[in-house]
């Protein structure tokens, strides 16, 4: 069985959240991870992106996994299996679409500008979820009988559910978006 969490992906490093939220969701983790009885605890997430990417120094569903006594694994692919699968990174995303506007700064300083090219960048990532969902599979297949604790950006969380189900396998969302209530606005977290 996979029980899935779908959270905002900020929660998934020792970053810009309030150590406090993210001690929070660590707790949260274990309690259920205990009270599931999984024996691992997979995320979408990459010791790449949480080294080289966001510059952290913890991640808290690791932190998760050491507490319940049970294994952790990253499950996004790096940049060798990005390449090999053709996925672009989203900074590279970015850097397309500016090109196709036409604009050259580094950074965009009009705000609507820089949101609306970031809006279509993320359109052309969604065109790649199918191939990391898989990926992601792929990575947790051979522990779905011991019961895997999934986390996931949460726009993938039904998406991965239908994925696993598909392929063969007992899937829910325990969690389809983890603290909706201040993660769907920034201002919330002072990071508008």
């Amino acid at each position: 069985m996979v029980h899935i969490i779908g959270v905002d992906h900020l929660i998934q490093y020792s970053g810009p959240v309030p150590e406090p939220l993210r001690r929070e969701f660590r707790d949260f983790l274990v309690a259920r991870g205990h009270g599931l009885g999984v024996g691992l605890v997979a995320e979408e997430f990459s010791r790449e992106a949480l080294h080289d990417v966001y510059r952290a120094a913890r991640d808290t569903a690791m932190e998760a996994a050491r507490r319940l006594g049970v294994p952790h694994r990253f499950c996004d692919p790096e940049e060798p299996d990005m390449r090999r699968m053709g996925i672009p990174y989203f900074a590279e995303l970015i850097d397309l679409v500016k090109k196709r506007r036409g604009i050259t700064d580094r950074f965009i300083l009009d705000r609507a500008l820089r949101e609306g090219v970031r809006r279509e960048a993320a359109e052309l990532a969604r065109s790649h979820w199918r191939a990391r969902e898989s990926f992601w599979h792929d990575r947790i297949e051979p522990d779905i009988g011991a019961g895997v604790l999934f986390i996931c950006g949460h726009e993938h969380a039904v998406r991965f559910r239908d994925l696993v189900a598909e392929r063969g396998h007992e899937a829910r969302v325990i969690e389809s978006f983890w603290r909706k209530d201040i993660f769907s606005d920034y201002a919330n977290l002072g990071l508008d």
